[in-house]
């Protein structure tokens, strides 16, 4: 399979190293402004579930649980009085230059870790890697993307999962048709008339997609990962002081079990406001990281 594994192999030996690591003693940029404030503006999606969304009450989700411990955090470090969290709802195309121009300290969502994004902001640990994997009928009884040589895949244009098809299918000798629609509920249209035979996103749309169709179990998730993309909590680059802080807190929640209790939380039990069970297992690569922060 073509899943991509440099960024799991880029993060084992930092996470060993996070506890016994010493910032240097300038760049307490954020800390600085946070403190001046007595404020802290935390970014987000509001339609991001399971990772942030709006809930009535404000923010919600996977990756503000995550950011909780954090925010604490920089609430004690820069020893700001009556320290005020704000939450933002942030498109995701605005992260970047509203983290660089210091609008938002920190975007709790499900920000894709790249190497173009990296040379911009910086990231914390993964907290999730996004698989791009194929949703076919459950009636037509496939059990592999083998048996989808030769038939209509859909995708949608502008994400990665033509790329992703495209690699797997030159590394096993397949080929197949795809073709570009504009928005989700085209998508599963097509697959529902019969008009495509397999449609193709990251796993957890896809998840959420089916447990949102008028008929689920006319619905599944082929087994295999046609690519693994990081998700991570991205904050502003050339703090080290923070960067310090941020691994920290993602370590300390690996080590202490808590990172396990929310990923369970949101991707196995039921969750709300739904409350309907995702039954996403945590994936190899993240499983793998936990290992090697313990």
């Amino acid at each position: 399979m073509a899943i991509r594994m440099h960024s799991t192999r880029r993060w084992m030996v930092p996470l060993v190293l996070v506890l016994m690591a010493v910032p240097p003693a300038s760049a307490q940029a954020t800390f600085d402004k946070v403190k001046s404030r007595s404020q802290l503006v935390v970014g987000y999606r509001e339609n991001a579930f399971p990772f942030s969304f709006a809930d009535g009450k404000g923010a919600a989700g996977y990756s503000i649980d995550l950011c909780a411990p954090i925010i604490e955090r920089i609430g004690q470090a820069s020893s700001a009085k009556n320290l005020r969290v704000v939450y933002q709802a942030v498109e995701q195309e605005r992260v970047v230059s509203l983290l660089k121009s210091g609008v938002i300290d920190l975007m709790c969502a499900n920000t894709s870790d790249t190497d173009a994004r990296r040379k911009l902001v910086a990231f914390s640990p993964p907290i999730f890697y996004a698989a791009v994997r194929v949703l076919v009928r459950s009636s037509d009884k496939l059990g592999s993307l083998d048996q989808l040589a030769g038939k209509n895949l859909v995708v949608l244009g502008g994400t990665t999962a033509r790329n992703a098809l495209n690699t797997h299918a030159a590394s096993q000798g397949l080929k197949w048709k795809i073709a570009n629609v504009l928005e989700h509920d085209a998508a599963m249209s097509q697959l529902s008339l019969r008009q495509a035979d397999g449609y193709v996103r990251d796993d957890i749309l896809l998840v959420n997609a089916v447990l949102t169709a008028k008929n689920p179990a006319d619905f599944v998730l082929l087994p295999e990962r046609l690519s693994s993309e990081p998700i991570a909590i991205v904050y502003r680059s050339g703090d080290p002081a923070l960067q310090k802080l941020v691994d920290l807190s993602i370590v300390e929640s690996m080590r202490s079990g808590k990172f396990s209790q929310t990923y369970e939380k949101w991707f196995v039990k039921p969750a709300p406001p739904a409350n309907k069970a995702l039954n996403l297992p945590m994936s190899p690569e993240l499983s793998r990281l936990l290992a090697a922060a313990r």
